[in-house]
């Protein structure tokens, strides 16, 4: 009976010991392994949701509408300029669109693996999981950029784009953080040739 009774206790304290030892395993690798994982799940699953809400809404409106080319003589470009009146009421649909979705959205739940919190490649994938909610938080921000990319022996590809950041908080048992999600759609492009015009708009920063 004494010899049971050691062994319990023996037991008892390699338990507790290796709870202990789990535990700051898990506290020190934690913050770090759900970072990771937030960029494999949730900033792929929240991007999917605006990038569908995005084409459907976008496939109301003309692309060609967007810029305002004028040329010269020759033909070729002189000036990129862009229908701004039109590129804002986009830009102010596609963002009320987002946040609705987010809205109705409201979080995403996943959870890590304890093998995976222990950042253990043995173990990777294996045990209970750690549970993990993700919330859109705060307002959609929407801003204008354009960009000149080299397309060629004397080409330069003209690029419009509206970037859309989202925010979204991201919490567990032993860690919250908040987190930007970015999401780009090309509104327009047009092929220079020749010399590059010497003003191009297009830009919020």
């Amino acid at each position: 009976m004494k010899k049971i009774k050691i062994v319990l206790v023996i037991i008892c304290l390699f338990t507790a010991a290796s709870i202990i030892l789990i535990t700051i395993r898990i506290e020190k690798h934690f913050p770090e392994v759900a970072s990771r994982y937030c960029d494999q799940v949730i900033v792929r699953e929240i991007s999917r949701l605006i990038n569908n809400r995005i084409l459907h809404t976008y496939e109301d409106y003309n692309k060609d509408d967007v810029l305002i080319i004028e040329k010269d003589q020759n033909g070729n470009i002189a000036l990129i300029d862009i229908n701004t009146e039109y590129v804002n009421l986009i830009k102010s649909r596609l963002t009320l669109d987002i946040i609705e979705k987010l809205t109705e959205y409201k979080y995403l739940d996943f959870g890590i693996p304890l093998g995976n919190a222990l950042n253990s490649y043995a173990f990777s994938g294996l045990g209970p999981e750690i549970p993990i909610r993700a919330t859109p938080v705060g307002n959609v921000v929407s801003k204008t950029k354009s960009s000149l990319v080299s397309g060629g022996v004397n080409q330069t590809k003209y690029e419009l784009y509206i970037e859309f950041i989202a925010c979204v908080e991201i919490s567990g048992p032993l860690f919250t953080e908040t987190r930007e999600i970015k999401t780009e759609l090309c509104i327009a492009q047009t092929v220079i040739i020749g010399k590059v015009p010497g003003i191009v708009w297009g830009s919020d920063d």
